[in-house]
């Protein structure tokens, strides 16, 4: 009688163990989504709220209540992290000892992370990876192979393919816009644009980039690519 009793407790708290199981996942999956859907709200929200915007190297003046923007590329996507998350955004600029990290701190950083989360974040290794929220950015190399100057994005959606070729929409300052962009013709400043990145066939990391449709493609370049997270890994080290 006791056997039959513990099957029956068993079989009636199972689907309950299990629907608890799934609201986990929902809640976690929720969780994590939720950086990337603050993130691209955000930039949006600055986007469309533009009354004046241009590139500047080094630039670094913020006006939301006016919308001005006058800033660079790392300035830029610094003043994202740092409004949608913070913990991601200390974890960077603890790590490289800056306190405006530029494209080369971000590039450092991204390549010293590991498959696994890290320091509020996970390190992506390939394009067809890559997702809302993500933070891309690339080192061009001289002639001797070393890294001198960048650029650093946020990834607004999911890369598409594109017969050789993924379209990926980002979100940055620069010079000029990308494909498909919302900033004006030969204007420059924030903006959402469609990059397109090659990738090497091997590894699925990219390997060239090209700045709009018909631009030549660039091929002496670094790439890193990560995701910010909402907690540290459990086996992180600060």
């Amino acid at each position: 009688m006791r056997h039959i009793l513990l099957i029956i407790i068993v079989f009636i708290m199972t689907p309950f163990s299990l629907a608890r199981s799934d609201y986990g996942n929902q809640q976690a999956n929720e969780f994590v989504s939720s950086i990337e859907k603050r993130l691209v709200g955000f930039v949006h929200h600055t986007v469309f709220n533009l009354t004046y915007s241009s590139y500047q190297f080094g630039g670094k003046r913020f006006d939301p209540s006016h919308g001005v923007y006058v800033v660079d590329c790392s300035s830029y996507v610094d003043h994202l992290l740092r409004a949608v998350t913070p913990r991601a955004y200390s974890s960077l600029v603890n790590s490289s000892g800056a306190d405006h990290p530029n494209t080369a701190h971000y590039y450092h950083f991204f390549t010293q992370l590991t498959d696994k989360p890290k320091r509020y974040w996970d390190n992506v290794s390939h394009v067809k990876e890559l997702q809302a929220g993500d933070i891309l950015v690339f080192r061009y190399k001289n002639s001797a192979h070393h890294a001198r100057g960048g650029h650093v994005m946020v990834v607004m959606d999911k890369p598409t393919r594109d017969v050789d070729a993924f379209q990926v929409r980002v979100a940055d300052s620069a010079s000029t816009g990308h494909s498909e962009d919302t900033r004006p013709p030969h204007t420059s400043g924030i903006g959402i644009g469609t990059l397109l990145l090659k990738v090497n066939p091997k590894t699925g990391k990219p390997a060239a980039y090209a700045w709009k449709e018909g631009s030549h493609w660039k091929k002496n370049v670094k790439f890193a690519m990560a995701r910010p997270l909402e907690k540290a890994h459990a086996s992180s080290k600060k």
